[in-house]
């Protein structure tokens, strides 16, 4: 490992989006981190990460989503409910609680969580998802007045229809009329993405902010 590289602990690193993003980083040393190598859900899994890792930059792309409208949910899917806000939400905030004490000693961070087109415009069936993507969005700038004068920003990236990851979850006939709606009539591509990550870590300046890539789809 190059110890000259800045080291990106890349949650959800193994599989749709982030395994695909990795090929884009090849300045930094990047650690990809799936659900088989830690539990982003237990605090004490990720705080053990922290403690046996020096981390520069930290990259949250982990997520689930179940789609159901609020009206359907009962006794046999409402484990759902839990299963999306411990993984979104408390995932998170496990990660944030464990990177941000070694950042703020070494005086510089930088922290880039997913969110979602879904946080400001929400499908049918979405709800519990679209939520958490929102609180999301609103974390980053509690983030930013807590930790920015130690060099530490945090943004997120909402991210609309991209070529991977849960796009390609999306049924037909939807995903048809997804794409003639988005005004570039094509998917995002995963260097748009990677550039998107560069420019917030390159820019101190932007912290707090929520960057759509979304095609122009509002």
């Amino acid at each position: 490992m190059n110890n000259n590289k800045k080291t990106i602990a890349l949650f959800g690193g193994t599989g749709g989006l982030g395994n695909q993003l990795i090929k884009y980083l090849k300045e930094y040393n990047v650690i990809p981190l799936g659900s088989k190598s830690i539990d982003i859900q237990n605090f004490n899994s990720v705080e053990k990460f922290f403690k046996n890792n020096d981390v520069d930059i930290v990259i949250n792309m982990s997520g689930y989503n179940y789609n159901s409208p609020i009206h359907k949910y009962n006794e046999s899917n409402i484990h759902e409910v839990t299963k999306q806000t411990d993984i979104v939400i408390k995932g998170t905030m496990n990660i944030l609680a464990s990177c941000l004490p070694q950042m703020r000693i070494k005086g510089y961070g930088r922290i880039i969580l997913t969110s979602s087109i879904l946080s400001s415009k929400p499908v049918f069936g979405t709800s519990v998802y679209a939520g958490c993507k929102a609180f999301m969005d609103n974390l980053i700038k509690t983030v930013t007045v807590e930790n920015l004068s130690k060099g530490i920003t945090c943004n997120s990236l909402q991210l609309g229809y991209m070529d991977g990851g849960l796009t390609y979850e999306v049924p037909e006939p939807f995903i048809s009329k997804v794409k003639e709606s988005i005004p570039l009539k094509r998917w995002g591509s995963i260097n748009e993405i990677s550039n998107a990550i560069q420019y917030f870590i390159n820019t101190e300046y932007t912290s707090g902010h929520a960057m759509k890539i979304n095609g122009g789809l509002d």
